[in-house]
């Protein structure tokens, strides 16, 4: 690979544990112990990606991250934390942040190399970048489809803890790729709706599932890469803030919820996007206990 990356955190252990993991899968690490450091290091080298812890002393993650993008537009980046990446969304919206890797414990060394190689070659797409085992397609051509597929991946799935809500996030979904991807309705108009629709060659929704020793996960995918990294952070932040009555404040909004649910009931929600292209969002559940810790934020956008 050769590819180099630029480790930046205050926590020295850390930094000595990641850089010597990544050495291993043949990256050029250096690590910085703070955003000044970072920056300096910058003038002198170049960078493929720079990994930044969010809480250090001075410079905080998202300050070194903006100006990154500022100075080295063609340098990539992405963030790290061990607190809530929900605290975390609204400055993810101002500085247009995507990746925020949470750290698990035990720390979750192959989630991370997945993340970082996802970031730098662009390989996104497909179940089968996150699933280490066999996984079954369908394509949806008619909304009649849409229960039957659920049902399916449902009875599919191995137990988990929230089978009900993971059937909720789902269903919103697949929805979602179905009317607001493929037929480009709007939210606002739900009355106006035909919901008896057959999709054309060039919507239909592919839906892919499986499962490996570690975990079970659906993708979902439609053709027409509607949706934006922008759209999904505001949709998540939105419903991650409280009004003054204690409530979400997009609690009645007609769209966004869907992103909202699903990141908050699934493990790992992923967001691909090939602008004009193609959307597609990958649901991943481990087993239980099997990595605990707050959830990262996944949207690559292309």
């Amino acid at each position: 690979m050769n590819e180099r990356i630029l480790l930046v955190d205050d926590e020295e252990d850390l930094l000595e544990i990641l850089s010597d993991f990544l050495g291993e899968k043949r990256y050029v690490v250096r690590c910085a112990h703070n955003g000044y450091e970072a920056l300096e290091m910058l003038k002198d080298a170049a960078f493929h990606l720079v990994l930044s812890d969010i809480n250090m002393p001075g410079m905080k993650g998202f300050e070194l991250i903006n100006e990154v993008a500022r100075l080295y537009p063609s340098i990539k980046t992405a963030l790290i934390t061990a607190y809530d990446v929900r605290d975390y969304l609204q400055m993810a919206r101002t500085y247009n942040i995507g990746n925020i890797i949470a750290k698990t414990a035990p720390f979750n060394f192959d989630e991370v190399a997945l993340l970082i190689h996802n970031i730098l070659t662009e390989e996104v797409f497909g179940l089968e970048r996150y699933i280490q085992g066999e996984v079954i397609s369908h394509s949806i051509k008619t909304s009649n489809e849409i229960e039957g597929v659920i049902d399916r991946i449902v009875e599919f799935m191995p137990e988990h803890r929230q089978k009900r809500k993971f059937r909720q996030a789902l269903g919103e979904i697949i929805v979602n790729a179905v009317y607001y991807g493929a037929k480009n309705e709007r939210g606002d108009r739900k009355s106006e709706w035909d919901f008896d629709v057959t999709l054309a060659p060039d919507e239909e929704v592919l839906v892919t599932w499986g499962k490996d020793d570690e975990k079970a996960g659906v993708a979902v995918r439609d053709q027409k890469g509607r949706l934006t990294k922008q759209q999904v952070l505001f949709w998540l932040e939105r419903n991650s803030t409280k009004g003054g009555d204690g409530l979400s404040i997009g609690l009645f909004d007609e769209h966004g919820k869907g992103l909202y649910i699903t990141r908050e009931t699934i493990d790992r929600f992923i967001v691909n996007v090939k602008r004009q292209a193609s959307t597609e969002v990958v649901m991943l559940m481990y087993r239980e206990g099997l990595y605990d810790g707050f959830r990262p934020l996944w949207i690559h956008e292309f």
